[in-house]
């Protein structure tokens, strides 16, 4: 069996460097619920883990803030966000259009407008 390309992880300094721009969104596999909205320059594998395991509550936003989050079952979502697009703004866009917020008007909404179709799309496969 062939083997898939190497991917290579970039440690400089002592420290893991960022990938990309992501956007994650944190749902309850049994309800459906938003839990967490976020965002990162890293894997988005690592930054579960850091809201999971991390000690400091900076880094463990899930852990601080979603009650009963060790009782839950979730799927994390992840979407890479294209370069140039501003990241917190996105993210903030985001929230915005999850809690009943306007539509995006500016070019984040071009990115959050798939996101919220994804979102919904996979709400869909779960109430099946």
């Amino acid at each position: 069996m062939p083997l898939s390309p190497a991917r290579i992880l970039t440690i400089r300094q002592g420290g893991v460097q960022p990938t990309g721009s992501w956007l994650y969104i944190w749902v309850d596999t049994r309800t459906g619920e938003v839990a967490y909205v976020g965002a990162t320059g890293f894997d988005p594998e690592l930054r579960a883990h850091l809201h999971l395991e991390s000690d400091d509550p900076q880094l463990a936003r899930v852990r601080a803030t979603v009650p009963e989050y060790a009782h839950r079952d979730f799927d994390v979502l992840a979407w890479v966000i294209p370069e140039g697009v501003d990241r917190r703004a996105a993210k903030e866009n985001l929230i915005s259009r999850l809690s009943g917020g306007a539509e995006a008007a500016e070019e984040p909404g071009d990115v959050t407008d798939s996101i919220v179709q994804s979102l919904e799309d996979y709400r869909r496969r779960l109430n099946r």
